[in-house]
C-alpha cells in the first residue's frame, strides 16, 4: 500500500478532492469529469480508507493538515484548490487552517457549519450509541484499543458488488435520485485499513466549528438544508448557519434543498464552483 493513493484527471491548476468516510476518491469523479478541462484534479483516498496508508498514531488537526501538505509538497503542486466532502471536508479545514499559504480556494461540501454529534445515530445507526464509550476508551488506552478493534473489523476479503436494494436504500435515505455516479461510488467503497480508526477517532474529537471560524482562505460552503428530508436535521442546520453567519468569515454560502450529498444533487451549481476556482491572476504590467 502506498502512503497516498490518488487518481489524477485533467490538467491546469491542481485541485485536491477529499471524499467522505467510507468512500474512495471515486466519490468526486463526476466533479473531476466536469472540471478536468481547466484543472488537474487529484482524487485522493483518505488515510486508512481505501488504498492510502493509514496514520498509525492518535490524530490531531495538525497531523491531518500535515498529511495533505506532505502530498502537496511531495508532488510539487504549489498552492492548490481543495474540494472536500464530509470527513474529507474536516481534513481540508485542518489543512486550510494550518497551511493557509498553500490553499488558493476551498470548496466545502456540507461540512464545517455543524459540529459532529456526540451520539452519531444518523451517521452510524445504533452503533452510534457505542461511539462515546469507544472514544473514552481510546483516550485512555490509545492504540491498544485500536488494535483490538482492528482485529475484529479489518478483513482482506474483497467487497461484494452493490445490489439494487442497497442503491435504492441509499437514495431513499439521502433524498437522491438513482444516478450512475452514485452507483459507481457505492460499488467501490473504501475498505477500512490499518490506521483508519485513528482517523475516525481523530475526527470525532476535532473541533470543526473552531477550525471554520479560524479560516483565512476564500471558501465556498455548499450545504444541504434537509428541508422535507429530516425535520430535526433541518432545524439544526438552520440554527448552525445563523450562528456561523454572525462571524465575519471569507465564506460564500450556497444553500441546497436536500441532504448531505450535495454534489450528487441534480441542482448542484458546478459552473459556480468552476468560476469560484478560476482565480484571476493580476498582471505585473497592470
Amino acid at each position: 500500500m502506498n502512503r497516498y493513493h490518488a487518481e489524477v484527471m485533467g490538467s491546469g491548476t491542481p485541485v485536491i478532492f477529499l471524499p467522505a468516510g467510507g468512500f474512495t476518491g471515486e466519490e468526486g469523479r463526476s466533479l473531476a469529469e466536469v472540471l478536468c478541462d481547466d484543472f488537474e484534479v487529484h482524487l485522493l483516498d483518505l488515510p486508512g480508507f481505501g488504498r492510502s496508508e493509514g496514520i498509525k498514531q492518535a490524530v490531531t488537526s495538525e497531523q491531518l493538515a500535515d498529511w495533505v501538505n506532505d502530498y502537496v509538497v511531495t508532488h510539487r503542486l504549489g498552492p492548490v484548490h481543495v474540494i472536500a466532502h464530509s470527513l474529507g471536508g474536516a481534513i481540508a479545514l485542518a489543512f486550510a487552517t494550518h497551511y493557509p499559504e498553500h490553499v488558493e480556494r476551498l470548496v466545502l461540501l456540507d461540512q464545517g457549519h455543524k459540529a459532529f454529534p456526540r451520539i452519531p445515530l444518523r451517521e452510524y445507526g445504533v452503533f452510534g450509541l457505542a461511539v462515546p464509550l469507544l472514544s473514552g476508551l481510546y483516550r485512555l488506552l490509545g492504540n491498544r484499543i485500536v488494535r483490538k478493534i482492528e482485529t475484529k473489523v479489518i478483513s482482506d476479503e474483497g467487497t461484494s458488488p452493490v445490489t439494487e436494494e442497497q442503491v435504492k436504500a441509499f437514495c431513499a435515505q439521502t433524498g437522491l435520485s438513482d444516478r450512475d455516479e452514485i452507483r459507481r461510488a457505492l460499488d467501490a467503497p473504501a475498505k477500512l485499513g490499518q490506521g483508519g480508526l485513528n482517523l475516525l477517532f481523530g475526527f470525532y474529537h476535532l473541533d470543526v466549528p473552531q477550525l471554520i471560524r479560524s479560516l483565512q482562505v476564500s471558501t465556498l460552503l455548499i450545504y444541504g438544508d434537509f428541508v422535507g428530508l429530516d425535520d430535526k436535521e433541518a432545524r439544526l442546520t438552520k440554527s448552525a448557519m445563523m450562528d456561523l453567519q454572525r462571524h465575519e468569515l471569507p465564506i460564500t454560502y450556497i444553500r441546497m434543498t436536500g441532504g448531505h450529498f450535495v454534489h450528487w444533487n441534480p441542482a448542484f451549481p458546478i459552473e459556480q464552483v468552476r468560476q469560484f476556482l478560476q482565480v484571476e491572476k493580476v498582471s505585473s504590467l497592470s
